[in-house]
């Protein structure tokens, strides 16, 4: 049976570390085993203890001291010496026994997403483990419509840049009160609503472009459908573990 992975993405502020700790927790208490993997080297505080640590590597307040470098220029430098070491990143996933391997990355996305050293730390991801990725956009941002629809428009970028299926999730649902909005953490909502939210209640030409592009790519992602969750109240984490599977067994013919 392939190593199976769950790598959370996302901008600044979208609430990975939290998930992976959220959903890491809910993974124990329903009897699997898990494995912690921190791959942001700026990081200063952890809810998990990782069985990999970036910062074990290198650390992105030890450049901006040793190199006078900015924050922004660090952590781009931490990422390519940490790329350069990937095959301690590989080494280390390969050798744990865990069920499941959360993945936590840095804040910004871009450089794990746009960047190649980024990528070829999601490359020895994938050569050691079956992975999935969880795109995180903050739901406080805005609970749906347009804001959706950018989540579901991301995710697949970020799906066909690093070629590893894609589940989009609303992060941050009950900061959001998505429970009395069209999106609720208990439940999934379908592109096509999205698309049809987009179509009907919503209108300028953000909208409109939203609705035309997301219909066009929503064919290239594994997952037809859009969760919140929180890692507060935990709702949501039981319809993202279901999601997870089906694309793991669709991805990896896992049974």
């Amino acid at each position: 049976m392939p190593r199976l992975s769950v790598v959370f993405l996302g901008p600044a502020g979208s609430g990975k570390t939290f998930l992976t700790r959220a959903f890491g927790r809910w993974l124990e208490d329903s009897g699997f085993s898990v494995g912690y993997v921190n791959l942001d080297p700026s990081v200063e505080y952890l809810p998990y203890k990782p069985l990999f640590d970036a910062r074990d590597i290198i650390k992105t307040r030890d450049l901006m001291e040793k190199e006078n470098l900015g924050p922004n220029a660090a952590i781009v430098n931490a990422i390519d010496m940490l790329a350069e070491r990937n095959v301690l990143v590989y080494e280390a996933i390969k050798n744990m026994g865990s069920d499941y391997i959360l993945i936590d990355t840095p804040g910004q996305m871009e450089i794990v997403i746009f960047r190649s050293s980024g990528m070829r730390l999601i490359r020895a991801v994938k050569i050691a483990t079956t992975p999935v990725g969880v795109f995180l956009l903050d739901s406080t941002l805005g609970r749906w419509g347009t804001e959706a629809a950018v989540s579901i428009l991301l995710a697949a970028i970020a799906q066909l840049r690093l070629d590893i299926p894609m589940v989009p999730v609303l992060s941050k649902s009950d900061a959001s009160k998505l429970s009395g909005g069209p999106i609720s953490p208990s439940i999934h909502v379908e592109v096509d609503e999205v698309l049809k939210t987009l179509n009907t209640v919503e209108a300028g030409l953000l909208s409109e472009m939203l609705f035309e592009v997301v219909g066009s790519v929503k064919k290239y992602l594994k997952s037809g459908r859009l969760i919140a969750v929180s890692s507060v109240t935990g709702e949501g984490l039981d319809e993202l573990y279901k999601m997870l599977h089906e694309v793991f067994c669709a991805c990896g013919d896992l049974t």
